[in-house]
């Protein structure tokens, strides 16, 4: 979504963290409520959409699908807000930390966002165990980030 800088630091090949921040436009608060929920995705508002997307970015069932096996974190501001906003989700939904309903909290930040995905399949041990070593899964990740910047400099 706009974004210049792209970056990827991965822990444990992926498995214990894997974060993408980006210097885009980032995510609008009142959209945090519903980014990880099925079919959500903010680049469609159309059928014929869909021939004219562009951009790289997590679509539709990518976040949802993720927050059902891993303990996923966004933090995102756009240039039109004064402050970031970081949310946690698990099984789709917004989790809150005491407040109820779920809210999206404020927090220092700069334009952009953060994806910030911990644990993965930890809610999945028989999947888990078919990942390789950590410094393995770690050059599949650089493997696929290298070729991306290689097509897109």
């Amino acid at each position: 979504a706009g974004s210049k800088v792209i970056t990827v630091t991965a822990k444990d090949g992926g498995l214990k963290m894997l974060q993408i921040k980006d210097n885009g436009s980032g995510i609008k608060k009142v959209d945090l409520d519903l980014v990880c929920e099925r079919f959500t995705t903010s680049k469609l508002e159309k059928f014929e959409d869909l021939k004219s997307i562009a951009t790289f970015g997590f679509r539709g069932e990518a976040l949802a699908s993720i927050s059902h096996i891993a303990h996923v974190t966004i933090t995102s501001m756009t240039r039109d807000q004064q402050m970031a906003y970081k949310a946690k989700y698990r099984d789709g939904k917004m989790v809150g930390e005491g407040s109820s309903p779920p809210k999206a909290i404020p927090c220092p930040g700069v334009p952009g966002t953060i994806i910030t995905v911990e644990d993965l399949f930890y809610n999945v041990p028989s999947r888990r165990k078919f990942f390789k070593s950590p410094s393995e899964e770690y050059n599949k990740i650089l493997s696929v980030m290298t070729k991306y910047a290689l097509h897109y400099p």
